[in-house]
């Protein structure tokens, strides 16, 4: 089993391409490319997710992930759970795998503890909950600031 490491790819899983990844034509589905954070593959958590999700799984190796701070968790709750290399993960695909926060993996003889959390430089300005009663007043305010950086709790 080989493994490569790889994170941050927010839904553009160029770097996958056999010619900025040349080393993944050679691998095969018991090799493992670890995406640590911020994959964004299970973005809209329905069929628009499909195409890329189907592009990732006829990769020559699995391609598994950890979760980061710009995922849709809430798609990602709705996968079975299952065992796998000694921890839990979601089957997205078959070779496509979320890697569960808090579990502990052997690969290759290695051992890997699965972590979330990292400041998030997008919601400096806050969070909005659609169950607030002033939310579409604290909505206004952000959206007329220049440059104001939050998010919406289930939606952005």
């Amino acid at each position: 089993m080989k493994i490569f490491a790889t994170g941050d790819t927010h839904g553009n899983f160029e770097r996958f391409h056999p010619e900025t990844f040349p080393e993944g034509r050679e691998l095969t589905k018991e090799d493992v490319v670890l995406q640590l954070g911020d994959f964004g593959g299970v973005w809209f958590g329905d069929e628009r997710d499909d195409e890329t999700l189907d592009w990732l799984e006829g990769l020559p190796f699995t391609v598994t992930f950890v979760s980061g701070n710009h995922e849709n968790y809430d798609a990602l709750a709705r996968y079975p759970v299952e065992f796998w290399h000694g921890g839990k993960v979601q089957p997205i695909r078959p070779h496509v795998l979320h890697l569960m926060r808090g579990q502990v993996f052997e690969l290759a003889g290695f051992t890997f503890f699965t972590m979330g959390g990292a400041a998030s430089h997008d919601i400096e300005d806050g969070i909005l909950s659609l169950d607030d009663p002033n939310f579409e007043r604290k909505y206004l305010i952000l959206k007329r600031k220049e440059r104001a950086r939050f998010r919406i709790d289930h939606l952005s």
